[in-house]
């Protein structure tokens, strides 16, 4: 046993210093522990002990990256069943401190929309008081994506079974950020995962707590019989999903799921994650196992996987270290290059063939290789001739420029496509976006500054900023015609829309051919 980890004197006294720490805290609201005595030990020392054995079972080795680890997906299950594997995750951070971790997990007992934080001060398990971070909280709560459903949490195992692994592994100081992920919508994961993203420093630790394929009639979900087969057809439907979050596509991963009604409990929490990542993290399958081979019965079996993500930066920063969700002010250069993308795709759209790309892309900067958001406009004589763009950031920059600059010359279907005449007469406008965020109060949109999108059902439709003030328009004309443009009644926004808001840097200059 390593270290001496499993002597009583030692378990007492850490527990003793651990809870005399904790105290430090405060009174307030507690969230009691609901699987003490069940899904694992009520004792203090036996939890402790135990804990430290499924710990000692990482092998750091085993981890091919040597960028730090930035996030785990780990199982949820009775220690019984998925301890041993959540160790060979969590016994890799033995010893490390952080200031807060964010577990993601998936709701078992309630359909909410968005994510759930509990109205707690506190978790509680045998091992003392975990505090909450509720800073974090309340830069969260704003947003319509959060909610508080108290009937969520009284009875949720996801949160709570990580919990005694990090009292034991991690150095004391850190609070919690319990996150349950309920019901959402393809489109709203950016949203979402752009609330989370802006709390994901260096000193932060992300969890994404999940059990995989869950098979046998108690679950619903026998896509294949019960035979000798069983077990290897299990491993190929979960590698089949393991493939599209090693690959870090939130939406072949979706797809998957759809495609094969998998039973990921937290396939949400899941996509939320690969939705936070930056080009340069890597994704390495750490551990594997099934309750079906732990009880030689695979009637009845759920799946359990840790996978380590490991990146250079934090997840809060991009490739330069830089706020992903933030503006970099982009150079002259950058930005006439951007314009020149933009003339390139108007170009291969109105004459044809495919147009040589700037010497300048050999050698591109970090700033325009990022995925980013981004529009292109055309104005004659003043008046717009085409706008199409993507609010999300989906494509790398220089990507996203140069294909907007085909679309909005033949793709606006408000217009008629640009004709070769019309070029010299064209005012070409790019447009960079920052990450939308949502907005809980119509109040916080400022005309002029934001950019604004408006949901409501299947409908929605996006301003940029410059639109209101052109047109003169202050924030109700802004929101009526906005309403408007999206097909709804121009007074909805008053009280049944949801709204995001983002930043915007523009570069505008005549046609040139190049």
């Amino acid at each position: 046993m390593k270290g001496g980890y499993r002597t009583d004197i030692r378990l007492g006294l850490a527990l003793l210093l651990m809870l005399i720490f904790q105290a430090s805290y405060g009174s307030g609201a507690v969230r009691k522990s609901a699987l003490a005595g069940s899904w694992y030990p009520a004792d203090p020392l036996q939890l402790a002990a135990l804990v430290d054995g499924f710990l000692d079972q990482a092998v750091p080795d085993e981890v091919k990256s040597t960028a730090p680890i930035r996030a785990l997906i780990l199982p949820h299950a009775g220690y019984r069943y998925s301890g041993a594997t959540a160790g060979r995750g969590l016994g890799l951070l033995r010893g490390n401190r952080y200031r807060r971790v964010v577990v993601l997990a998936p709701s078992h007992h309630s359909p909410f929309h968005g994510l759930s934080i509990p109205e707690v001060d506190a978790y509680a398990t045998p091992l003392g008081e975990v505090p909450l971070d509720l800073d974090a909280v309340r830069q969260l709560r704003p947003s319509p994506f959060v909610v508080s459903d108290p009937y969520a949490h009284g009875r949720e195992h996801s949160i709570e079974i990580e919990l005694p692994f990090l009292q034991r592994a991690l150095l004391p100081g850190w609070k919690l950020l319990p996150l349950l992920v309920g019901q959402l919508q393809e489109r709203e994961y950016p949203a979402v995962a752009g609330l989370i993203k802006s709390l994901l420093d260096e000193e932060t630790l992300l969890l994404v707590s999940s059990d995989f394929t869950h098979y046998g009639p108690r679950f619903g979900y026998q896509p294949f019989p019960l035979d000798g087969k069983t077990a290897s057809e299990i491993r190929r439907l979960d590698q089949g999903a393991l493939e599209h979050i090693l690959e870090g596509n939130p939406e072949e991963f979706l797809a998957y799921k759809q495609k094969t009604e998998i039973t990921i409990c937290g396939f949400r929490p899941v996509a939320l994650l690969l939705h936070l990542l930056p080009e340069s993290a890597s994704l390495q399958e750490l551990a594997y196992k099934t309750s079906g081979e732990l009880t030689d019965n695979f009637r009845h079996s759920v799946s359990y996987i840790v996978v380590v993500v490991n990146a250079p930066q934090p997840l809060i920063s991009s490739e330069d270290g830089k706020p992903a969700n933030s503006m970099d002010e982009l150079s002259d250069a950058n930005l006439k290059l951007l314009h020149k993308l933009a003339v390139l795709g108007i170009e291969q759209a109105v004459l044809g063939g495919a147009n040589e790309l700037p010497s300048q892309l050999d050698n591109l900067p970090e700033s325009l290789k990022r995925p980013q958001g981004a529009f292109v406009t055309l104005k004659k004589a003043g008046q717009l001739r085409g706008c199409i763009g993507y609010i999300q950031p989906r494509f790398p920059l220089y990507q996203a420029v140069l294909a907007n600059g085909v679309n909005a010359a033949i793709g606006d279907y408000r217009f008629r496509p640009v004709r070769v005449e019309e070029l010299a007469d064209l005012e070409v406008e790019v447009s960079v976006l920052t990450t939308p965020r949502p907005i809980k109060s119509i109040d916080m949109f400022e005309v002029g500054k934001h950019g604004i999108i408006m949901h409501k059902g299947g409908h929605r439709a996006v301003y940029l900023p410059e639109v209101a003030l052109e047109n003169g328009w202050d924030r109700e004309e802004t929101l009526r015609n906005l309403a408007l443009k999206a097909g709804l009644p121009a007074d909805i926004w008053q009280s049944d829309a949801e709204f995001e808001v983002f930043s915007c840097e523009s570069y505008t200059a005549p046609y040139m051919r190049h």
